[in-house]
């Protein structure tokens, strides 16, 4: 099309009927000093047709290729859900409902929404998702690129078989991608981050999967481990009775919150992984002990705290998630909570961001925002050592809500000198536990959370610090089967160690 334009352009220059020169028909038009006259006015006409054509034929093909993001890139863009990355669209699940108006997730096309349709024909196919996604770089089938271009095709192509006078709608999984890539997925969010047309890659697989899991039960074996703690009488992935969910409170004077107390200045959400791991529950008491030492009046729920919900919702869980999220809200709203202060980023997020779709509405800070108030404001007194630390930026408080520099701000006043790895703040990677993938086994090439722990030992650092359980666990896993290299610590037990252990 540019050529046919630019030699037909020369032409006109060279017969003398337009005015208009550009540098490189200019330069064309003298390579035909000498032509006759009668060639010139053939060629002109010749090449305008040529160009109208091309042009006209491009349009037909347009529809059917790549090319059509130059007409949906931008609305797609448009579209795009505001607010945090991390929110997830709410599907409502009304049992009593009739069978024809019940929708669990994205089962074939026609299930697909229009923005998520749109999605799949504003792709590029620059590869710009799939060279961050972590599970493609650790050799696992997942490639946000080619999910996205295997359900276009897919819902293109019309997707239907027919039997008889029946027209059935085939599938999306495993006919346009395959169970394993709906799986291997970690809901990280860097493909979204990378992406230039704005795709919303972990929607839509969070969609896949609600289908798999509500509509056919079909999901890895291992977290059917997960469902059931959760479903349990103790309402956690790790399947402990509730009576254990302070067991890391022994020893200190924490104030329980019952039914018909005064609201705390801050009520602590300990969650699920601080409550029940044990690597988890270090950070869970540094917190807890500095906001003692700094004179913030604190409580935790205690057995009346369950998980928020968002391992079962990003396991496409929907029903489960909409269940816990209306309860842990009324207990919440009953109890007067206005600020709530969480130390894991994947309850950080779900808090924030996705309980205001169930009614609650908190002002929810994490744990390093605090601390890193508390130590801007005097109330804390941490000594700065020499070690050098290096932080992974959890994708759950950093990519999806953009909190960088709190944690930053915390190990600067404990150490003097933090080490930055070559992927970090919205770029970070990820430590393979987002997604619910905490809970189920790991394929490819290589372990997700080990290729972090060596990108971060590589920056020469003694420390790996965190600011999320899910990260501590998986990197101190990483760190075990190194069997050297950095410690792995949380930037609680760090200001902890600095400001009431005398040592960093």
């Amino acid at each position: 099309i540019v050529v046919s334009l630019l030699l037909w352009q020369a032409t006109r220059i060279a017969l003398d009927i337009t005015d208009a020169e550009g540098p490189v028909s200019g330069w064309l038009a003298g390579w035909l000093e000498g032509v006759s006259t009668g060639v010139l006015e053939a060629a002109e006409r010749g090449l305008v047709w040529l160009h109208l054509l091309l042009v006209l034929g491009f349009l037909v093909y347009l529809p059917g290729s790549k090319h059509l993001h130059i007409v949906t890139a931008a609305p797609n863009v448009w579209l795009r859900k505001a607010g945090a990355g991390g929110r997830l669209e709410p599907l409502r699940i009304d049992l009593e409902a009739p069978e024809e108006e019940m929708r669990f997730g994205a089962g074939v096309a026609t299930d697909l929404s229009r923005t998520q349709t749109l999605d799949l024909f504003s792709c590029t196919e620059c590869g710009r998702c799939q060279d961050v996604c972590p599970a493609w770089a650790t050799g696992k089938p997942l490639s946000p690129k080619l999910l996205i271009m295997g359900l276009r095709d897919h819902v293109a192509g019309g997707s239907t078989a027919v039997e008889g006078a029946e027209v059935e709608l085939q599938p999306l999984v495993p006919n346009a991608v395959t169970d394993e890539v709906v799986w291997d997925c970690v809901t990280c969010g860097a493909c979204v981050r990378e992406c230039p047309v704005d795709i919303e890659h972990v929607d839509t697989i969070v969609d896949l999967r609600r289908h798999l899991v509500m509509a056919e039960s079909r999901f890895p074996t291992e977290a059917g481990a997960l469902l059931r703690g959760v479903e349990g009488p103790g309402e956690n992935p790790w399947a402990q009775p509730a009576s254990a969910r302070m067991d890391w409170a022994a020893g200190l004077d924490v104030r329980v919150l019952a039914p018909g107390d005064d609201p705390p200045e801050v009520l602590f959400w300990v969650g699920c992984a601080g409550a029940f791991d044990e690597r988890a529950r270090e950070a869970t008491r540094s917190t807890v002990r500095l906001l003692q030492a700094a004179g913030v009046d604190v409580a935790v729920l205690g057995q009346r705290e369950s998980c928020t919900g968002d391992p079962a919702r990003r396991m496409g869980h929907e029903f489960l998630f909409q269940m816990l999220a209306e309860r842990n809200v009324s207990t919440l709203n009953d109890a007067g909570v206005t600020t709530i202060v969480a130390s894991c980023a994947h309850c950080f997020n779900t808090l924030a961001n996705e309980y205001p779709d169930y009614g609650g509405s908190y002002e929810v800070v994490h744990h390093s925002e605090l601390l890193a108030r508390l130590v801007r404001e005097g109330r804390l007194h941490p000594s700065r050592d020499s070690v050098a630390v290096t932080y992974h930026d959890a994708c759950y408080l950093g990519r999806h809500n953009e909190r960088y520099d709190a944690p930053r701000d915390v190990l600067g006043s404990v150490s003097g000198s933090i080490e930055e790895m070559p992927r970090s703040r919205e770029r970070a990677f990820c430590c393979g536990a987002g997604g619910a993938r905490f809970w189920m086994e790991e394929g490819g090439d290589a372990r997700i959370n080990e290729t972090r722990y060596a990108e971060a030992a590589g920056t020469g650092a003694e420390i790996v610090a965190t600011a999320c359980p899910y990260c501590l666990v998986m990197l101190d896993d990483a760190a075990n089967a190194a069997a050297a290299g950095p410690e792995v610590a949380d930037v609680a037990t760090l200001l902890a160690r600095s400001t009431l252990d005398g040592s960093s």
